[in-house]
């Protein structure tokens, strides 16, 4: 049967010379491999040359269950990426939302509503000129909805809190110090609508070491939660390069 479905290009990888394969997070299907065949040909370029990670594409293709990758038929665009794929910070704040979705949705079945998730957040990074992180830190938090582990806000709305990135658990503190926690209930509650909304998480301020404090505290509680669980590497990339992601 000939199926149609939109998904965002997660990676892809030569093979054999003149083929592609790319994996794709769809919505229809959840996570799967396609091969473009003859892709060095210029007839092969021009048909498929919306494989590149971070692009939202529609495929044509026959589904074989006894197959891991399956042949593409037919690729069109189905968004078109106005910044994404070219500004250097968008690039790399991008690309690690795909490295750390990739590394820790480990089903197979289709999710409509991560796969929603994933795009609108992508869009909205595309769409953004400023405060970017803002919309990596959202996507950070709240990619653990769909992960089994979103945090739970105990603190009674306490000015002073503290997270434990065992139990998921925000609880009130006495300590003033640890305002990362504070923050990061900030965003718990926070929408991805843009500025000026005033809900949105781009109006939340912070400098740059409450922004270091605060990644750091967040993939210390995916790595408490997901089985080998790393820091990821564009996101090393991206220090080196830009010193950081404010």
């Amino acid at each position: 049967m000939i199926h149609t479905t939109e998904g965002i290009v997660l990676r892809t990888v030569r093979h054999q010379d003149s083929n592609l394969i790319a994996t794709l997070y769809t919505r229809d299907f959840g996570p799967k491999s396609f091969i473009v065949k003859g892709f060095r040909s210029m007839k092969a370029r021009r048909s498929h040359s919306f494989f590149q990670p971070l692009s939202i594409v529609e495929v044509v293709f026959v589904n074989k269950e006894t197959r891991s990758v399956q042949p593409v038929s037919e690729t069109r665009s189905a968004v078109w990426l106005q910044s994404l794929q070219q500004d250097p910070v968008k690039l790399s704040l991008g690309l690690s939302m795909l490295e750390i979705f990739s590394d820790t949705v480990r089903e197979e079945s289709p999710n409509p509503p991560h796969y929603d998730f994933l795009r609108e957040t992508l869009l909205s990074l595309d769409r953004s000129d400023q405060r970017l992180i803002q919309i990596f830190l959202w996507f950070l938090v709240h990619h653990t909805r769909f992960l089994g582990f979103f945090p739970n806000d105990c603190s009674q709305g306490a000015a002073c809190v503290a997270f434990d990135p065992v139990t998921g658990l925000l609880t009130p503190a006495a300590d003033s110090s640890l305002d990362t926690a504070a923050l990061l209930r900030q965003f718990l509650y926070a929408t991805l609508d843009p500025l000026p909304e005033p809900q949105g998480c781009q109006t939340i301020r912070f400098d740059a070491l409450r922004k270091r404090s605060l990644i750091r505290l967040i993939f210390e509680y995916y790595a408490a939660h997901v089985t080998g669980f790393q820091y990821p590497q564009t996101m090393k990339v991206f220090s080196e390069v830009f010193g950081g992601a404010d």
